[in-house]
């Protein structure tokens, strides 16, 4: 299985006849580098490691940016099921735009190992926060509970159970700092269907639901694990211990554990009863959604505070937002998501998460119209949220989704850095001839579409100021600036 010619599974679709029709995507842009991996990256220091591999911190040899590679060594995974399921977990991680999901880069192959490239986040791990703290007060507890869920909301709106969440798999974006997390390790993900179950017993003791010890199950027993994982936040100890796996599994499948601990006198009755409500049966456990809307969540994430003047300059910026030519489109889709830092938009996520009120993890026309009609009053709003729908939601799902909000409200300045021009151009330039012609372009852009060729010289044609049927970088530069 060559990196450089491994396909990766696409939903089919119709043959797309128009460049409009062609969607533009984060996962346009995660891709298999041909090149050899210490080629683009100089290899760090050990993050951690695992039964197949570790995970580095790797430096991007060109950029100096700082980015995690998750690393497999194939004498240790040799059989197929195995390498089917390193290309199962690159196509769910693909598929992903959540803020508080890792995002990944690109993935590598070679001779002896696998390379998945992702975000690198310096806080460590939850679970080592929680060695540390022992136990969080109820505001920082629900601060995390409340991106997990939304975070396991998105997924499972996409259909896709993560089944095995844990402190060690949840990352925090800066040391000590639990204002933002980032769920990582998809390796046990899989796809759902809605009134569908599954068998496999995948999971960790102290956090497995009990449906999975019997043998079938659903998405819910995601949230059995966030039901423990706040358990923990709160009381410093896990709900269902034990000297061993066995103790531990058979206080599990009883569903049976008590609030009679010294450490649950201080805590509210509201945080009791949805930990209650999470480590139910699960006919009866609630869901991701409405985890997100019980009370002891509303309270607390109603206090965090957001700036209204960052808010408002957002707004305006949705407001200014237009669609431009299917190029340009392409090189705003990879600078967002291959090439800005977290801290380039680190504010804008807050304020994407505080206009996102049920909390699933992207926009909906009816949270937009909330907004908006502070600003400029209903009637108006209601016209103003059409029109931004039709230019913001370029992948047409009904929704803004992340990366269009950031890609639609993120500075002039931090988009159109020459850095950032120079690799996106260099991303298509796949010859290094200095033009991008239109094959070029459908390398990059086509994926696993059905695209009738004519599409490729259309998009070189609506840009192509000397008529030469290809864009060099003067011209390239002039449609990004120029927001052609």
């Amino acid at each position: 299985m060559g990196c450089g010619s491994t396909k990766v599974a696409k939903n089919a679709m119709k043959k797309i006849t128009h460049a409009e029709e062609l969607k533009i995507t984060p996962e346009t842009f995660v891709l298999s580098n041909p090149l050899s991996f210490q080629e683009v990256y100089r290899i760090g220091k050990s993050l951690g490691s695992g039964a197949f591999g570790e995970v580095r911190k790797v430096i991007h040899r060109d950029t100096n940016e700082a980015r995690a590679a998750k690393i497999f060594r194939k004498d240790l995974a040799l059989s197929e099921a195995s390498k089917q399921k390193l290309m199962e977990e690159i196509n769910v991680l693909r598929s992903l735009d959540h803020p508080n999901i890792i995002r990944i880069y690109e993935f590598f192959e070679d001779t002896k190992r696998f390379y998945i490239v992702m975000e690198q986040c310096n806080g460590g791990e939850l679970f080592e926060e929680i060695l540390k703290r022992q136990s969080f007060g109820e505001s920082m507890a629900a601060t995390i509970l409340h991106q997990l869920l939304s975070a396991i909301a998105y997924l499972h709106g996409k259909n896709i159970a993560h089944r095995d969440l844990k402190p060690e798999n949840i990352l925090l974006e800066e040391r000590g700092n639990v204002m933002n997390i980032k769920l990582i390790d998809f390796g046990t993900a899989v796809k759902i269907e809605k009134g569908g179950s599954i068998r496999g017993a995948i999971g960790t003791a102290y956090y497995i639901a009990p449906e999975v010890l019997m043998g079938s199950y659903n998405h819910k027993c995601d949230l059995w694990s966030c039901g423990v994982i706040i358990f923990i936040l709160l009381a410093g100890y896990p709900p269902f211990d034990g000297s061993n796996d066995e103790e531990i599994l058979t206080k599990v499948k009883k569903c049976s554990f008590s609030f009679k601990n010294q450490a649950w006198k201080t805590i509210s009755q509201e945080a009791k009863d949805l930990i209650t409500l999470l480590l139910s049966p699960a006919s009866s456990r609630i869901s991701a959604e409405e985890a997100l809307k019980h009370p002891w969540l509303d309270k607390r994430m109603k206090n965090i505070d957001v700036s209204p003047e960052r808010v408002s300059q957002t707004i305006n910026n949705l407001r200014t937002f237009h669609k431009s030519s299917k190029l340009r489109e392409a090189v705003s889709t990879f600078i967002t998501t291959q090439c800005v830092s977290l801290a380039d938009t680190k504010e804008l996520r807050e304020v994407f998460k505080t206009m996102d009120t049920n909390g699933d993890g992207k926009l909906s026309k009816e949270e937009l119209l909330e907004y908006f009609t502070k600003e400029m009053g209903l009637e108006s709003a209601q016209e103003e949220v059409g029109r931004i729908m039709k230019e913001v939601d370029t992948d047409n799902n009904g929704y803004v989704d992340y990366t269009e909000f950031i890609k639609a409200t993120l500075d002039d300045k931090t988009m159109n850095s020459a850095g950032f021009l120079k690799r996106a151009f260099n991303l298509f330039d796949k010859d290094g001839s200095g033009t991008i012609s239109a094959l070029e372009l459908k390398k990059i852009l086509a994926g696993g579409d059905m695209c009738e060729e004519a599409i490729w010289a259309q998009i070189i044609k609506d840009v192509d100021e000397n008529g030469d049927g290809e864009i060099d970088l003067q011209e390239f530069e002039k449609i990004i600036l120029s927001k052609i």
